[in-house]
């Protein structure tokens, strides 16, 4: 087995002369996921296969796992030479997100959460929305059409949900339903400008890029989509949640100056 890339120390931000022969890269972030890792890579590759022939790439970011990953990643190694694993330190999802989409080649570059909890086939929504004329596509499970989409979820995580995006609409970005949502795409040519600026690295992330993208005038497209809540999640609704909100309201105050000059540059 060859080791899996190693990038704990550093970021390796992708050329744009290599990002010609990928079509699509999916970032799965990874921590302590060796029940269900497996299982939603194998259904990803299969995906992959079947829709973009060979021009697809997936990037598995491990963030700092504790449990048995090393034999889950042996055998990734053997699906197809187009799944890359990144190994990086414990920081949060936020930072393993950004790792991977920062090492993106594709035109598109989506990243999912590990569980699947989105299923694949709501790819090509994204796509026809980034192809449409946006800059960024985002799964919604709030902005729903009857008998076209469903949200299987709890009360408990319903409640939790909409509490957590009222203060997030009226502290950091308004105009978007569900912020959250773990499974949005974005075109390359705005990877770098956003998620180089990126300095949060828990679970409060998303809510951070979207407050780049907007601040730097990208188009941004709130796409209903499928999704059923899965056992294993690691977050905890009312620690965490309180986290994400302390991590919200310190958004303004580290992008304060300057930074939507740097996007725009």
């Amino acid at each position: 087995m060859s080791n899996p890339t190693s990038a704990a120390q550093g970021i390796v931000i992708a050329e744009d002369d290599l990002r010609k022969d990928v079509f699509l890269s999916i970032i799965i972030p990874s921590y302590n996921e060796q029940h269900r890792l497996a299982n939603t890579l194998s259904e990803t590759v299969n995906w992959c296969k079947s829709n973009h022939t060979n021009n697809w790439e997936i990037l598995v970011v491990d963030d700092g796992s504790s449990d048995d990953m090393l034999e889950v990643y042996r055998g990734l190694e053997q699906l197809d030479p187009r799944v890359r694993v990144l190994l990086r330190q414990h920081f949060g999802k936020g930072a393993a997100v950004r790792m991977g989409m920062l090492n993106a080649r594709g035109e598109y570059v989506l990243f999912m959460d590990a569980d699947g909890a989105t299923p694949l086939t709501e790819i090509p929504k994204l796509v026809s929305a980034l192809d449409s004329g946006h800059q960024v596509a985002i799964g919604s499970r709030a902005v729903l059409r009857k008998g076209d989409v469903q949200v299987e979820t709890s009360v408990h995580r319903r409640l939790v949900g909409r509490v957590f995006a009222f203060f997030v609409n009226a502290i950091a970005v308004g105009g978007i339903s569900d912020k959250q949502c773990g499974f949005k795409m974005f075109k390359a040519e705005v990877v770098r400008k956003i998620f180089s600026m990126q300095q949060l690295e828990g679970f409060a992330f998303d809510v951070e890029i979207l407050f780049l993208a907007k601040r730097a005038s990208l188009s941004i497209a709130e796409v209903p989509v499928n999704w059923h809540a899965k056992d294993g999640s690691k977050v905890n609704l009312i620690t965490d949640s309180w986290k994400m909100l302390l991590d919200i309201l310190r958004i303004h105050w580290i992008h304060r100056r300057g930074a939507q000059l740097r996007l725009k540059s």
